[in-house]
C-alpha cells in the first residue's frame, strides 16, 4: 500500500515538473524575418522586428535590442533619425530594429533580450553585407573622335568582384585587333563612323547571381574638313558683299573669321558680321582697305581646321585729274588724265564727236600718240595716260573724253584742247548784198579765231570811218556796219580786217544795188492732161538783183483778149510748175515773169495751149521712186502695202482704183504670169485714197501688181509693181471679227425696249382705244385726204388706216399726174454726139422736175433742191 501511495506522489510530482518545464519552454522571442543569417546589400535599409511568444504577452518584458559590440541600441530622440535606432510597439511587444544604409562595419550579430516571469529571453541574428553591382563610370553618352583610340568607359564595382563582358548590337566583342577589353572599358583602336552605334557593358556577380547591364550610345565625332572653294574673292567697293566658309564635321562646327593682317577677330569689328553657325561673313559698305588675306576657323569637339581666303576689293575708276589744255596751231598739244582704282584702271582717249577710241599707241599715222603707266598708290593702285598730238590742226580742237575702266566700272572725264589759230572767214558767205530804193542794209563780219581778233572796216582802199548814213557796231570778233544808200557812192567794195597774235586776215563783202529781175528766157510745154499742163521755165539771169525767188504766169481763154481778167499762178523756183482745174478742149494763153526780192520782172514767154479732150485718167505714179521692172522685197510674209500719187483725173473725177495682182515667174529674163486662175482683182472706191494694203498674199512669192484709176470714161494705163514677199508662215493678218460690238449691244437693247412699250401700245389701242398709236392714227385720219391729193398718188387705197378702223375702203378716184419731165443740157456737156459706149450712159444729165433743176447721175437717184422725189 505504501509503495503504491509513494508511486502516486512521484507521479504527481512528475506531472508537475513536465508542466512547469513545458510552459518555461513555451515563451521565447522570435526575429522577422526569420533567418538565422542574413545578406544585405551595402547601401541598402534593413529593418528587423523583434517579437515575443509567451502564453500571457503581458508577462513579458518589453524587448531590447544589442548591437555586436553588446551595446544596447536606443530610440531614436524626437525628430532625430540616426544610422541604427530602436522602436517601440509595446502594445504588440514588438522591438523594432532600424538600420537606415547599411555599411560593411555594421555587420555582425544583433541580439534582442527580454524576460517572462524572471524567466530571461534572448534571439539573435547575423547581418552580413555585401556591395551590389555599382556603375562608377559609365556615361550612357559618350563620344569618340574618328581616327584616334578611344576608350568606352564602364568601371563597375561590387564584391564580390563582377565578371564584365560587351555587346555591340546585341552581338558579343572579344578581344581581337580593333578591340581590347580593360577592367574599366572597352577600347577602340583607329575609331571610325563605322563604330558609331549602341555598346552593352554587362557586369555578373556569380556569387550573388547578381546580373546589370549598362547600354551605353557612342557617337564617332568628326573633325571639320573645309569643302573647297576659290581661294580668291572679288568684292566691290560701297556695296554689301558675303563670303562662305563650308566645314563637313560631327558635330557641326562653329566658325570664325579673322583678318590674317591685323589679327581682328571680325565677329566683333563694325561693319562685319559672322553667323558662327554657318560660317557667313557679310562685309556693310566694302572699304578699299578690306582687300588682303582673311583665315575662317571651323571647330567642333573633334577638333578645328582652317582656310585661307584672298580678297580683293574691287575699287571703281576715280579721275583725279585732267586740266584744260591750250596750243598753237601746227605745234604739239597734249592731255594727261590720272584715275586710281583696283586693279590697275586702264585709261583710253576719245574725241567726243567720235564714236571710236584712239588705240594705245600711234595713231593717225603717228600723228597721234597715247602712252599709259601706273604705279601703287596707298591701297589702290594709280594710273596715267598721255594723249599727244603733233603738228596741231584745227579740227583737233574739241573735248576730248578719258575713259578709266577696271572690273569694278567706269568713269569718265572730259577735257578740252583749244587749238589757237590766225583768223578766217571760212563761214562766211560770199554773195553779194543788196539794197534798192535806200534800203539801209547790215554789212556782217564774223571772224573765227583763238584768241579772239579785232575788226576793223575799209572802203575804197581807205579804214572806214562813220558818216551819218555808215554806223559800225563792234570791234570784234563780231562786227556789223549798217548803211543807209541814199548816195549811189555808197555801193562798192567793203572789207573786213580781222587781227589777232598769230596773223590777219581780210573779208570782202559786195554791196550792189538791185533791181528787178529781167523777162522769162524760155517757157515750154511739157505735160499736158485734159485739165492740167506743166511747164518747163528758164529764168532771167541774176546779174542785176538779188536770186529769183519765184515764177509768176498769168493765163486766160483765148476768147478773151484783156489780160485784167486773167487769173495767177505763182510757183516757188524748181517747184513743179503746173497749172491745174483748166476746161478740157479750151485754148488758153500763158505768159510768164520772175519775182525777186525787188519785186516782179517784166511778163514775157507767152505760150498758148489747146487743152485736149477729157479722156482716163493719167497712169499713177509710185509715191516713192520705183522702176515698174525692178523686184521689191517685201517685210510680210502675207502683205504688201501700195503707196501712189493722186493721179490727174483728165477732166473726169477718179472714181475707184482698180488692183490687179497675179503670182509670176523670171524665165529667160522676162516677166511672164505663173497662174491666172491665182490673179486677183480688187476694186477701192474712193478717189482720194493714196494707199492700199493687198492681203493674202503666199511667202516667198513673186507677184505683179497693177494698180489703175478709174473715171466715167475708163481706166488708165496701169502702174506697175514686182514684189517678193518675205519668209514665213502664212496667216490671215486679220483679227477675228466679234459677234457683236459694244455699239450693237446697246442697239439690240434699245431695240427691245422700243418693240415692248410698243406691244403695250397695240394693246392699249385694241382694247381701250388708247395710247400713242391711237393718237396718231387720229390725227392721220383728218389729213389723209388732203395728203394723198397733194402727192397725186394712185395707190393711196391702199392703206386706209389699218390699225385705227380695221375696215377696208374704196379706192379713190385718180389724182392727176405730175407735168411731163422734159430734158434739158447741162452747161458742162459738150459740143458732139455721144459715143456708143457704157461709158457715153454714164454722164450726168440735169432735168427740170415741177419747176425746180435736178441732176442726175447714171444708175443713180435723180437729185435736186425742194425735190419731192
Amino acid at each position: 500500500m505504501r509503495l503504491k501511495r509513494v508511486g502516486a506522489t512521484g507521479v504527481t510530482t512528475l506531472v508537475v515538473l513536465l508542466a512547469t518545464i513545458t510552459g518555461c519552454l513555451a515563451q521565447n522571442l522570435r526575429i522577422l524575418p526569420i533567418s538565422k543569417q542574413q545578406t544585405v546589400a551595402v547601401g541598402k535599409s534593413v529593418v528587423l522586428t523583434c517579437q515575443a511568444d509567451a502564453p500571457d504577452p503581458a508577462l513579458v518584458t518589453q524587448p531590447q535590442w544589442r548591437d555586436p559590440k553588446g551595446q544596447i541600441i536606443m530610440e531614436a530622440a524626437a525628430g532625430t533619425r540616426p544610422e541604427i535606432y530602436t522602436e517601440a510597439m509595446p502594445a504588440k511587444q514588438l522591438q523594432l530594429l532600424y538600420i537606415s544604409s547599411i555599411t560593411p562595419a555594421m555587420a555582425g550579430n544583433y541580439s534582442c533580450e527580454a524576460t517572462y516571469t524572471n524567466i530571461p529571453l534572448s534571439a539573435s541574428v547575423i547581418l552580413d553585407t555585401f556591395v551590389a553591382i555599382t556603375w562608377t563610370n559609365a556615361n550612357e553618352n559618350q563620344y569618340a573622335t574618328k581616327g584616334k583610340d578611344f576608350k568606352v568607359m564602364c568601371e563597375v564595382t561590387a564584391e564580390p568582384a563582377p565578371s564584365v563582358d560587351w555587346f555591340k548590337e546585341e552581338n558579343p566583342i572579344v578581344t581581337g585587333d580593333r578591340y581590347v577589353i580593360h577592367a574599366n572599358g572597352l577600347m577602340i583602336k583607329n575609331v571610325q563612323e563605322s563604330d558609331d552605334g549602341t555598346y552593352t557593358c554587362r557586369a555578373v556577380v556569380m556569387q550573388t547571381g547578381e546580373l546589370a547591364e549598362r547600354n551605353i550610345k557612342l557617337e564617332v565625332y568628326t573633325a571639320p574638313e573645309m569643302e573647297e572653294r576659290e581661294t580668291t574673292v572679288r568684292i566691290k567697293e560701297g556695296e554689301s558683299a558675303a563670303i562662305t566658309c563650308k566645314a563637313r564635321g560631327k558635330p557641326p562646327p562653329t566658325y570664325t573669321w579673322i583678318k590674317a593682317s591685323t589679327r581682328e577677330n571680325l565677329a566683333t569689328t563694325s561693319r562685319f558680321n559672322v553667323n558662327e553657325n554657318t560660317g557667313l561673313l557679310t562685309f556693310d559698305r566694302v572699304e578699299a582697305a578690306d582687300y588682303g588675306k582673311y583665315i575662317c576657323s571651323a571647330v567642333n569637339k573633334a577638333g578645328q581646321n582652317e582656310t585661307e581666303i584672298e580678297v580683293e576689293v574691287l575699287v571703281k575708276p576715280r579721275i583725279f585729274e585732267l586740266y584744260n589744255t591750250t596750243a598753237p596751231e601746227k605745234q604739239e598739244g597734249r592731255l594727261e588724265c590720272k584715275a586710281t582704282g583696283r586693279p590697275a584702271p586702264r585709261i583710253s582717249f576719245r574725241k567726243r564727236s567720235n564714236s571710236e577710241r584712239f588705240v594705245n599707241g600711234p595713231n593717225d599715222g603717228g600723228r597721234i600718240t597715247i602712252e599709259t603707266s601706273s604705279h601703287q598708290s596707298g591701297d589702290q593702285i594709280e594710273s596715267s595716260a598721255v594723249i599727244m598730238i603733233s603738228n596741231l590742226n584745227r579740227t583737233d580742237d574739241g573735248l576730248y573724253e578719258c575713259i578709266a575702266e577696271n572690273d569694278a566700272g567706269e568713269a569718265w572725264r572730259n577735257g578740252h584742247l583749244a587749238v589757237q589759230f590766225r583768223p578766217t572767214f571760212e563761214r562766211m558767205p560770199t554773195v553779194p548784198i543788196w539794197s534798192w530804193n535806200g534800203q539801209t542794209v547790215n554789212l556782217t563780219c564774223v571772224a573765227e579765231s583763238i584768241p579772239n581778233a579785232t575788226i576793223k572796216w575799209r572802203f575804197r582802199d581807205a579804214d572806214l570811218v562813220e558818216t551819218p548814213h555808215i554806223k559800225i557796231f563792234g570791234s570784234g570778233p563780231i562786227s556789223y556796219v549798217t548803211i543807209t544808200p541814199l548816195d549811189r557812192g555808197l555801193y562798192g567794195i567793203y572789207k573786213c580786217v580781222a587781227t589777232n597774235t598769230l596773223g590777219e586776215a581780210e573779208h570782202v563783202i559786195q554791196f550792189r544795188e538791185a533791181f528787178p529781175p529781167g523777162p522769162v528766157v524760155q517757157a515750154r510745154q511739157e505735160t499736158i492732161t485734159a485739165t492740167s499742163v506743166t511747164f518747163n521755165i528758164v529764168g532771167p539771169a541774176e546779174d542785176m538783183g538779188p536770186p529769183i525767188l519765184a515764177y509768176v504766169a498769168q493765163f486766160k481763154e483765148n476768147a478773151n483778149f484783156d489780160w485784167n481778167l486773167a487769173q495767177n499762178r505763182t510757183w516757188s523756183v524748181n517747184s513743179p510748175y503746173t497749172v491745174e482745174n483748166l476746161r478740157p478742149m479750151f485754148t488758153y494763153d500763158f505768159r510768164f515773169a520772175a519775182v525777186n526780192q525787188v519785186g516782179i520782172g517784166s511778163w514775157g514767154s507767152p505760150i498758148t495751149v489747146i487743152m485736149p479732150r477729157r479722156s482716163p485718167p493719167e497712169q499713177p505714179k509710185w509715191r516713192e521712186n520705183l522702176s515698174s521692172e525692178s523686184l521689191i522685197h517685201g517685210k510680210y510674209a502675207d502683205r504688201y502695202e501700195l503707196k501712189w500719187k493722186i493721179p490727174a483725173h483728165n477732166g473726169e473725177p477718179i472714181d475707184m482704183y482698180e488692183i490687179r495682182y497675179c503670182p509670176v515667174l523670171k524665165i529667160s529674163g522676162e516677166w511672164r504670169v505663173s497662174s491666172e486662175n491665182e490673179c486677183v482683182t480688187q476694186e477701192l472706191k474712193s478717189f482720194e485714197a493714196i494707199t492700199y494694203e493687198v492681203r493674202g498674199l503666199h511667202p516667198d512669192t513673186r507677184y505683179r501688181i497693177h494698180l489703175r484709176a478709174h473715171n466715167q470714161l475708163g481706166f488708165s494705163l496701169p502702174a506697175q509693181l514686182y514684189v517678193q514677199t518675205a519668209l514665213g508662215v502664212e496667216r490671215s493678218g486679220f483679227a477675228h471679227a466679234q459677234l457683236l460690238s459694244s455699239g450693237a449691244i446697246i442697239g439690240l437693247s434699245l431695240a427691245g425696249v422700243i418693240i415692248c412699250l410698243l406691244i403695250v401700245d397695240l394693246l392699249l389701242l385694241c382694247f381701250r382705244k388708247q395710247g400713242v398709236i391711237a393718237t396718231l392714227c387720229g390725227k392721220r385720219a383728218k389729213k389723209h385726204n388732203d395728203e394723198e391729193a397733194k402727192l397725186g398718188s394712185l395707190y393711196g387705197w391702199r392703206f386706209p388706216l389699218p390699225y385705227c378702223s380695221m375696215k377696208p375702203r374704196a379706192p379713190p378716184s385718180p389724182a392727176p399726174l405730175p407735168p411731163p419731165v422734159k430734158l434739158v443740157s447741162t452747161p458742162t456737156d459738150e459740143k458732139e454726139p455721144l459715143k456708143d459706149t457704157d461709158d457715153a450712159m454714164k454722164r450726168n444729165s440735169s432735168v427740170e422736175f415741177d419747176g425746180h433743176r435736178v441732176y442726175a447721175t447714171s444708175g443713180g437717184p435723180i437729185i435736186g433742191k425742194n425735190s419731192a422725189v
